[in-house]
């Protein structure tokens, strides 16, 4: 007898978040100062008042301060990539688009290094997220500028658009790695952070990409019907009764969010908006109220994962930007072969 809809969805959802749960107890527990799980959660336990006994102080700072903090910001920014691909392959009807697509992600990896660069990072923490998110957001003003003309905006002309400012927001960041390199330290900073980095997160870092995470969530769920009625076409929403610019943009503004909040306190993390929904519409379908969620959990279980696999399994220090990387690539390359024959060569 084969299982229902929701059964098999409440299972990949069960299985997601076990996934999850496991991810979250190797990175408190192992490392190189093991602890264990006891320890950790009374250690938890009493942070939040909960528990009267007592702790190790170093054991305290290792798991509340150090652990807990960056498993966090991995379970967030995970779920932001993946909402935020979600959102992009629903507008845009097409598997290969991400934010990375539309320049958001180069657009936010530029005002981030500036931020950096001019040291504005160094005197208050919330300056490179500022910077990230207002570059974002800057850079799908511009996308939209250029591509909309007497009132109509062509989603080709959207994802060409995306495609050149990639390049050119790519050729400022090199340029300002190259004036960077006279200062050493700062230098090193920027390229480290623009190949995704998890280490030395901080409550603060949760404090950054959580608030964007539930805007751009509950942004998001408010316009799902109408991003689940604009994959059947622009002419058939508008019959519907879809404000399709409207929702279109909303839509676009919260993935910016989520993408510049996530990059603010993870770095360039690549393909994790373009894997996660993907995989998870070939196994739920493609009903964005549903896929929204699964993406974001899948997303989170790779960025999890990757930074298990960087900082106990992997001798050297490989970030977690290139372990994504190498995934990605050759998965988008196996989309473009996949899909090929509904391009039309002229």
């Amino acid at each position: 007898m084969r299982n229902s809809p929701k059964a098999s969805a409440a299972l990949l959802a069960g299985a997601l978040s076990g996934l999850i749960i496991l991810g979250g107890f190797f990175t408190l527990t192992s490392g190189e100062w093991p602890i264990a799980i006891i320890d950790v959660f009374k250690i938890i336990l009493a942070k939040l008042g909960l528990y009267a006994g007592s702790v190790r102080d170093v054991e305290a700072a290792i798991v509340w301060d150090g652990r807990l903090p960056r498993f966090l910001v991995a379970l967030l920014v995970g779920f932001s990539l993946g909402g935020a691909g979600t959102i992009m392959q629903g507008i845009f009807k097409n598997p290969m688009a991400s934010p990375g697509v539309m320049g958001i992600d180069s657009g936010a990896a530029l005002g981030a290094v500036l931020a950096l660069y001019a040291g504005l990072a160094a005197h208050s923490l919330f300056a490179l997220p500022a910077a990230a998110i207002l570059f974002a957001v800057l850079t799908l003003v511009m996308v939209f500028a250029i591509a909309t003309s007497r009132g109509q905006t062509s989603v080709a002309t959207l994802l060409l658009a995306g495609i050149a400012l990639n390049l050119v927001f790519g050729a400022l960041t090199s340029f300002v790695i190259t004036l960077s390199t006279r200062e050493f330290d700062v230098g090193r900073v920027i390229v480290t952070w623009l190949m995704g980095d998890l280490n030395n997160r901080s409550w603060e870092h949760v404090g950054i990409v959580f608030p964007t995470t539930v805007i751009a969530l509950a942004g998001t769920l408010f316009f799902v019907k109408d991003l689940n009625i604009l994959m059947l076409g622009e002419e058939t929403a508008s019959n519907l009764g879809v404000n399709i610019k409207q929702a279109r943009n909303a839509l676009l503004l919260f993935s910016s969010i989520e993408t510049g909040g996530a990059i603010a306190v993870s770095g360039v993390i690549g393909f994790v908006g373009l894997i996660a929904p993907h995989m998870m519409r070939s196994l739920i379908g493609p009903d964005n109220r549903k896929l929204v969620f699964f993406a974001g959990l899948l997303g989170a279980v790779f960025i999890i994962y990757a930074d298990l696999f960087v900082r106990l399994i992997v001798r050297v220090d490989l970030k977690i930007g290139i372990v994504t990387s190498l995934l990605g690539g050759p998965f988008f390359l196996y989309l473009i072969i996949k899909y090929r024959k509904r391009f039309e060569y002229m």
